[in-house]
């Protein structure tokens, strides 16, 4: 695994306008994680394909995402369930109680927000709505559905739980162009399910990914670069 300790090159290249406020009001995501999202974010839009987050919460991320690709013809594509966390699995172990609740089982619909939340956040950058697709609904389910992405350039995916994570990276597996990038929060914190199904997953696709870890101060989330 590499250990990427350059993150901050993105500031070479042109700043969005609004960028610095979006960054101020984050939830749940830190500052520096969102600096390597937006790092790799650019370096995947020059390839084909949509920009896709999974587990959107309240829409602040959403909106950071949507105001730097502004400037592109890509569309957005926002995954949640809008009703909250899924029951977890037996891979699914408490690393981090971070709302003191006392066993993962009890976080089983908590973090639920509604759509019109996200929608506010995107009108308040005035985002052209025409340029989102929100998919609600638990990922098992709304992954079949036809009016899906044929090609993605970058992904963020934020579930929390092993289940729908490796759902989504065999997806993304499908779809990712060359080149592009996957960022997956909460690798090794809050649930245990997070690196358990990276690890599944980069050890059924050993040569076709390389996992980029970020300085450990940076926060606990994990980059996939498609190789092949």
């Amino acid at each position: 695994m590499e250990v990427d300790a350059d993150c901050l090159k993105l500031f070479s290249s042109p700043v969005p306008e609004g960028r610095s406020e979006l960054l101020a009001k984050l939830l749940g995501t830190q500052l520096a994680e969102a600096v390597y999202l937006i790092n790799y974010l650019h370096q995947s839009l020059q390839l084909p394909g949509d920009v896709c987050e999974f587990g959107v919460a309240q829409g602040a991320t959403s909106a950071l995402l949507a105001n730097e690709i502004r400037h592109t013809d890509k569309l957005l594509w926002l995954f949640d369930s809008f009703t909250g966390l899924p029951k977890p699995t037996e891979k699914d172990t408490l690393i981090h109680d971070i709302f003191s609740l006392g066993t993962i089982e009890k976080y089983q619909g908590t973090m639920a927000y509604g759509v019109d939340e996200v929608l506010e956040r995107l009108r308040a950058i005035s985002y052209p709505l025409a340029r989102v697709k929100i998919v609600p609904g638990f990922i098992e389910n709304t992954i079949s559905l036809g009016d899906l992405p044929d090609k993605v350039c970058f992904a963020y995916v934020d579930f929390d739980f092993y289940e729908p994570i490796l759902i989504v990276l065999e997806y993304l597996n499908q779809h990712l162009s060359k080149g592009g990038y996957i960022l997956v929060d909460d690798y090794g914190f809050f649930s245990s399910g997070a690196e358990a199904a990276v690890d599944e997953f980069i050890g059924a696709h050993p040569s076709e990914y390389e996992v980029i870890l970020p300085e450990k101060s940076a926060g606990c989330f994990v980059i996939l670069a498609k190789m092949a």
